[in-house]
């Protein structure tokens, strides 16, 4: 079986859908399936099982613009550049992690060609949130586009009970929707775990992983968060890592604070087959608490990742968070953002680090993609099976 896993964005920029695109072509791999990403643009990813096609990227922009800016229809040519890729290539299926204008644009020609298609959404591709600014479906060409395109995919997985929510308002049948969360490597994970030692010192060592986004990302809030753990005391060491987090000092007022924080901005290793990779690993390894500020996560791959470093987790109660996150059970989950609450709880975990014990670890069991491939495998043949 050979699949073609076609993501709306891929490294060498950071997200949660890369890091799954990445993943899960290379187990498909690893299962003895074909699978190849298909891309616009270079990546820089070294270590990988899968082949990289890519689409003729001076076509496919063209085709965009004039559809996008000018209202031009020329997916005709798109369809005759299609019609032969697909002869080349002979895929069995497609499967699109995380859309955009371009991905809906070619999975309307790839239906008129009677291909097979699965949809993964990600989080920005189909949720939406106003009162910040977020989410695709905020642009009127892209929700149309996407309300056109919803009849030609065959099936949807859902990766967290929100996006299957999500997918039920977009009125999408319920037998088309398959529930499969997002997954990480828990093999790595605990082997990484057991080559860290943790320094024996009364310091909380708290981290966040999450690229810069003020509002959406919740780092707005850091210094108000600070205060708060200056004023009740509490010796603690806060690591932030993520692309383009140095701006985060420009926005603390106060500079006492910034000697508390450990700013990383880039821990890329296109070395490793799977991710997250062995240096992030070991920080979440070697901190005591994962700190989540995010205002709205479709799932929240850094969550999973935390857990598999028996990680819990702090976070406000949020979409994506709440559902992964259960409290005094692997976290805290503080209602309306209650700073109260949250820095009792914080406290409650200072004097007490044992107080979750393995409990973090265990609920990240079923998050492991060792295992979720072959629902993945499952999928695919039974969409190929069809007639």
């Amino acid at each position: 079986m050979k699949i073609a896993i076609v993501p709306g964005a891929f490294f060498p920029n950071p997200g949660g859908a890369q890091v799954q695109a990445h993943n899960l072509a290379n187990k498909i791999c690893e299962k003895k399936h074909n699978a190849e990403m298909v891309l616009l643009d270079k990546t820089a990813i070294k270590k990988k099982k899968y082949k990289i096609i890519f689409f003729n990227k001076m076509i496919i922009n063209i085709i965009f613009l004039l559809h996008y800016y000018l209202n031009i229809d020329l997916t005709f040519l798109l369809k005759i550049y299609l019609k032969k890729f697909i002869k080349k290539n002979k895929y069995h299926i497609w499967h699109f992690i995380f859309l955009n204008y371009k991905s809906l644009l070619i999975i309307n020609i790839l239906k008129k060609l009677n291909q097979k298609i699965i949809v993964t959404f990600q989080g920005a591709d189909i949720q939406i949130n106003k009162k910040i600014n977020y989410g695709n479906r905020l642009d009127i060409k892209y929700e149309k586009l996407l309300q056109i395109n919803k009849k030609n995919i065959d099936y949807f997985t859902a990766i967290s009970k929100n996006i299957y929510n999500d997918l039920l308002n977009l009125k999408i049948p319920k037998n088309k929707i398959i529930e499969i969360p997002n997954g990480t490597i828990l093999s790595k994970a605990k082997q990484i775990k057991k080559q860290v030692k943790k320094n024996k010192v009364n310091k909380l060592k708290i981290i966040t992983v999450a690229r810069y986004a003020s509002k959406k990302k919740g780092f707005d809030l850091v210094e108000k968060i600070l205060k708060i753990l200056f004023e009740k005391k509490i010796n603690f060491k806060w690591t932030i890592i993520g692309k383009n987090t140095s701006k985060i000092l420009k926005t603390i007022n106060d500079k006492k604070y910034i000697n508390s924080l450990k700013i990383i901005e880039d821990l890329t290793n296109e070395n490793e087959l799977y991710y997250p990779n062995s240096k992030i690993l070991k920080h979440y390894s070697k901190s005591d608490i994962y700190l989540n500020l995010s205002r709205i996560e479709s799932f929240g791959i850094t969550f999973i990742e935390s857990l598999s470093c028996n990680l819990p987790i702090i976070t406000f109660d949020r979409k994506g968070a709440n559902e992964i996150v259960k409290n005094l059970n692997n976290g805290f989950v503080i209602k309306n953002k209650n700073f109260i609450s949250f820095i009792k709880y914080l406290h409650k975990f200072y004097k007490d680090k044992n107080f979750f014990k393995n409990r973090p670890y265990l609920s990240s069991r079923k998050y492991d993609l060792d295992q979720l491939i072959y629902i993945y495998i499952k999928t695919y043949n039974n969409l190929s099976n069809q007639k």
